[in-house]
């Protein structure tokens, strides 16, 4: 069994989901990879994401592949740029603000257009995309926030009943490493399977530093087609690759003088790689001149994971005794589905002048599952009890995008969009802070018959719940993200 500490794996947890934080692949595994972001291209993204009922974009492949339909010859863009994530924590009025840039890439692909003899289908699209749909980098830190209690109450709590030697095969990751660097002692009473904490009383000065960097990716191969220029249709299969490597360092100081430690650390590094599948499904109408429709369903995704993971304790004594131990080297794969979306959307086409259109999508995070891998024999472990925690904690998510865009002259475009979706969380995750997620974007254009270019800058901001270690034993503090992106799109007429 893989354990992780719920405390750092999961963002300084998003919700209160666990009493104690040593468990194997969670529920937050199942959110990390189904909360993504409606990216793409500079087009897309200036409109809000809200483009499933447009078309004639390389980006209309992860949302509504019926866009593809509409194309009349090739295409080919690239979309990249910068990507800033900013986390401020709030933890018992101690603050910390962290922020990390990298370069992304959001969209690049081609569409090849082939002419047909059949009038009804005049023209058949095939084209190939890599869309992000994720960006996990980040860095989130918090420095000497005042507790009551300390993560060797955590790690104590485990020990107990359990003599020395058995605590390698308990408590590998953890408890064990507290033993050998001298943060659990055996207990005054004798009882060999009783022990005591180098912290017994008086509460910590602890912080926490996370950095995390990754991304969740999807090629989609997909063929659209027009019924007599009215009804589009369109398919694809997505191809999803990720990665997402962490290193999470919690430390602590005592806040008694009279303590014989000094300080230490427990630090976690986990690196985990995934391949999945999954397909889409989408349906435009032409209504009228001015009104375009859009359907789109995408299946659920399956992603097979390995992680690897281990541990290090360090201590530090006021004698100048210093001690380190590390884990195992622990390696896992698994499966997660992620849930399945629904996109509804419409479009107003004002002529020449421009257009206005609206997204509505519907995911339902509870329905995202953890199961073993094919190659995990009969006696895998069956992940009931985390499915059961993600049906409980995670509920119906519903998205609302707008855009615009607006034609200046000839050749050149003005774009804005804006968006929300409600939180992920039902009530029973006990979340103290606005859970919802809000988009907001902006962009221009140039477009000539052989060549097009644009940038975009987008926003998108949402708060959660903040524990360094067990809810039962600290309060929740605040975490606001904030994820800002300039991006820009090169690309040519076929």
């Amino acid at each position: 069994m893989n354990y992780k500490q719920l405390a750092s794996i999961g963002a300084f947890v998003w919700m209160s989901s666990a009493t104690v934080p040593l468990l194997a692949q969670n529920e937050i595994d199942i959110l990390r990879y189904s909360f993504q972001e409606s990216l793409g291209s500079t087009r897309t993204m200036a409109m809000g994401g809200a483009f499933g009922a447009l078309g004639a974009d390389l980006a209309c492949l992860s949302g509504n592949p019926a866009g593809i339909g509409l194309y009349r010859r090739g295409d080919a863009g690239w979309t990249t740029g910068f990507a800033s994530k900013k986390a401020k924590v709030n933890l018992n009025g101690q603050f910390g603000n962290a922020n990390q840039l990298t370069g992304s890439s959001t969209n690049f692909g081609i569409a090849l257009s082939y002419p047909s003899v059949n009038p009804d289908w005049p023209v058949t699209t095939l084209a190939i995309t890599t869309t992000r749909k994720a960006n996990f980098n980040e860095r989130i830190e918090i420095e000497d926030a005042t507790l009551d209690a300390s993560l060797l109450d955590v790690f104590l709590a485990e020990a107990m009943g359990t003599v020395p030697p058995d605590l390698y095969d308990r408590a590998p990751f953890t408890s064990s490493l507290a033993w050998e660097t001298y943060l659990l002692d055996p207990h005054p009473n004798n009882n060999p399977t009783a022990y005591i904490s180098a912290i017994p009383s008086g509460g910590v000065w602890a912080g926490k530093t996370i950095e995390r960097s990754g991304r969740l990716n999807e090629t989609n191969i997909g063929l659209g087609s027009g019924l007599n220029e009215r009804l589009y249709l369109g398919a694809s299969i997505g191809i999803i690759s990720s990665t997402f490597d962490e290193t999470a360092i919690h430390h602590e100081r005592p806040r008694i003088d009279s303590l014989q430690l000094n300080e230490w650390e427990f630090q976690e590094r986990l690196s985990v790689e995934g391949s999945g599948l999954n397909f889409k499904l989408g349906v435009n109408l032409a209504a009228t001149n001015w009104l375009r429709l859009g359907l789109a369903y995408h299946t659920r995704s399956r992603i097979t994971f390995t992680d690897e993971y281990s541990t290090t304790i360090r201590s530090a004594f006021k004698s100048g005794e210093n001690y380190d131990y590390n884990s195992p080297f622990n390696r896992l794969e698994y499966v997660i589905y992620t849930p399945s979306r629904l996109l509804t959307s419409a479009a107003f086409i004002m002529g020449k002048y421009g257009i206005v259109t609206a997204d509505y999508e519907r995911v339902d995070y509870g329905s995202g599952t953890l199961n073993a891998s094919a190659l995990s024999g009969p006696n895998a472990y069956d992940f009931e009890t985390e499915n059961e925690a993600a049906r409980e904690l995670y509920g119906m998510s519903h998205a609302a995008r707008v855009g615009v865009e607006f034609r200046i002259q000839r050749d050149w475009r003005l774009r804005a969009g804006a968006g929300m979706e409600t939180s992920p969380f039902t009530p029973a995750a006990n979340i103290s802070v606005d859970a919802n997620r809000y988009t907001g974007s902006m962009g221009w254009a140039y477009r000539t018959e052989k060549w097009y270019g644009a940038m975009t800058y987008r926003r998108s901001w949402y708060e959660r719940d903040i524990y360094l270690f067990s809810p039962e034993l600290i309060n929740a503090g605040r975490l606001q993200k904030t994820h800002g992106m300039v991006v820009a799109t090169v690309g040519f007429r076929m």
